[in-house]
């Protein structure tokens, strides 16, 4: 008989999780780690936020790793291949072989391989929404994915988003006042840049499940002043409206700057 390999012999790795290592899992089922010391990343996944409280981040070679958030105050290391919203280190160094989509970069340094490949590297939200602006007609006919949709499946909704033909499904509660027709207003075009995209986010978050009726009511009152052109009657009422809101989402947060902030400078 042939002998054992020494993989098939030898017992599997011991799993260490330092002290003072949190562990947490959000609300989509994507893991957040906050280890104390140098974080290494050798299993694919989608994450939440990783984060290095005083050491570096590396993913191993041939891990595929998705996360909202990389932090770190040393280097983060990227062998395999990493997608994220927001990268924050003071050098983030991608191998030769490594692959990095990343929207918002916060480093001081970047070191890329010759053979490596890195897609975004914002420096803020502001950069990234002012590119967006720029290419605002391209962007607003893009498909809205969902997970697990098809490209076909995309592009269908999306036409007849575009044709406000889309019936709100979600407002079906006694005291809801009638449904909006589309997700995405006709008149979106004559829409101030970042009302459109205050528009696009405040639509988005409305329509998640878990929302209090209370709070959809008042961003459904917001999309409806933004969809109707009612830009006087928001300059107004929009401190009061966002106030009111009992979840301030990232989604509304953001939303909530871009509208203070075209207001601000328009009353300059």
């Amino acid at each position: 008989m042939p002998k054992n390999s020494r993989a098939d012999t030898d017992p599997p790795p011991t799993m260490i999780i330092p002290r003072n290592t949190e562990i947490e899992v959000d609300a989509h089922g994507q893991l957040s780690i906050r280890a104390p010391g140098n974080l290494v990343i050798q299993n694919s996944g989608h994450y939440g936020n990783l984060e290095s409280v005083h050491g570096s981040i590396r993913i191993e070679p041939d891990v595929e790793v998705e996360a909202v958030s990389v932090r770190c105050p040393e280097t983060c290391y990227v062998q395999g291949s990493l997608t994220a919203w927001k990268v924050s280190a003071q050098t983030l160094h991608l191998e030769d072989t490594a692959k990095a989509h990343i929207v918002l970069q916060d480093t001081e340094r970047l070191e890329v391989g010759k053979g490596a490949r890195l897609v975004g590297n914002f420096s803020s939200e502001k950069e990234l929404f002012f590119l967006f602006s720029r290419f605002s007609s391209q962007m607003r006919s893009l498909p809205v994915y969902r997970e697990g949709s098809t490209e076909d499946e995309e592009v269908g909704e999306t036409r007849r988003l575009m044709e406000g033909k889309l019936e709100d499904e979600e407002e079906a509660s006694p005291d809801a006042p009638e449904p909006l027709k589309s997700a995405v207003p006709k008149d979106s075009d004559e829409l101030p840049e970042p009302l459109f995209f205050a528009l696009m986010l405040l639509t988005r978050d409305r329509r998640r499940s878990d929302r209090a009726p209370e709070d959809r009511r008042i961003l459904r009152e917001m999309v409806k002043l933004l969809e109707q052109g009612e830009l006087e009657t928001l300059r107004h009422t929009h401190r009061t409206l966002f106030g009111r809101i009992r979840e301030a989402t990232d989604e509304v947060q953001r939303s909530r700057e871009l509208v203070s902030d075209f207001f601000a400078k328009e009353s300059l």
